[in-house]
């Protein structure tokens, strides 16, 4: 497969359950969870439909043929007002995903950089993500660094989902 067959674009909610397949193989991709929730697919389709329509989520697509080879998933998050000129919104990469046959092809990374190109002009002062140990480099490569660590609070009831 050539970068040039490779259409970029973003999602619509006619992707939604291609995402949904998709947001399965990248769970259980390196693990077995027994514990699966029935009703996966309706909640995705639902938050993810309902943050498409509302602009809180973008999603872009690297798509072969008909299917749905890559994805990339950006959350705003607004920002408190402050009395000074500053961004409106903080963005959250996060659900970065391409098919095992299809990485190493510099899908993700054209992905990625639709992404950080897309911020341009739209008030955005920052992108994060937490990266999986394995794919810090790909961060690394497209320019993002390790700043100020946040704190992190979890939940305990989060303990029984895992």
């Amino acid at each position: 497969m050539t970068q040039a067959s490779i259409v970029y674009r973003t999602a619509t909610l006619d992707d939604m359950p291609m995402l949904a397949e998709l947001r399965e193989l990248f769970t259980f991709e390196d693990c077995v969870h027994s514990d699966r929730r029935p009703d996966f697919r309706q909640a995705f389709s639902t938050t993810v439909g309902n943050g498409i329509e509302s602009g809180r989520w973008t999603v872009w697509l690297a798509e072969s043929g008909a299917e749905i080879v890559s994805h990339v998933f950006v959350g705003l998050i607004e920002k408190v007002p402050r009395p000074t000129r500053e961004s409106r919104w903080i963005g959250y990469l996060t659900n970065v995903y391409t098919r095992p046959e299809y990485r190493g092809q510099g899908i993700g990374a054209a992905l990625l950089e639709q992404v950080m190109m897309w911020t341009t002009g739209r008030d955005i002062e920052l992108l994060f993500v937490w990266p999986s140990d394995e794919s810090i480099g790909f961060y690394e490569r497209a320019g993002f660094a390790s700043g100020r660590d946040p704190l992190v609070w979890e939940s305990r009831s989060n303990e029984s989902r895992v």
